[in-house]
């Protein structure tokens, strides 16, 4: 159950929260605070890296489990777009979405019920780049 049969809703969600990181995270918060996309991207960064220290005082569990994992997915996502650059990002979404969709597609065509499945689906992740 890698990612439990993604469809297209679910890739357009990601499409949708992706573009919403870029386009209100880091490029409208630039604007609105008069300073680079980059000196935004370092500061939300940091922001969610202060914020992980935090989010073990949150008391409902469930709510901890989601917002710590959506938390640094994001987080993942601002320093994959650091990495490759702003300019860059509509092709990193795209990347991203392709990774997903390939890793869904490779485990329930070929993987799913086998020995060593997750292995196996790691070992062909290896094969994909961003």
């Amino acid at each position: 159950m890698p990612l439990c049969g993604f469809n297209q809703k679910m890739l357009k969600g990601l499409l949708a929260f992706h573009e919403g990181l870029i386009e209100h995270g880091l490029i409208q918060r630039s604007k609105n605070k008069q300073c680079s996309i980059n000196e935004t991207l370092q500061n939300e960064i940091s922001d969610m890296n202060r914020f992980m220290v935090e989010i073990d005082g949150i008391s409902n569990p469930e709510s901890k489990e989601v917002i710590k994992h959506l938390t640094l997915y994001a987080k993942s996502f601002y320093n994959l777009v650091g990495k490759k650059g702003i300019g860059n990002y509509e092709k990193l979404i795209a990347s991203l979405n392709k990774l997903y969709f390939e890793m869904d597609k490779k485990y329930y065509t070929d993987l799913e019920g086998k020995p060593e499945d997750m292995k196996k689906l790691v070992e062909h992740l290896n094969t994909l780049n961003l």
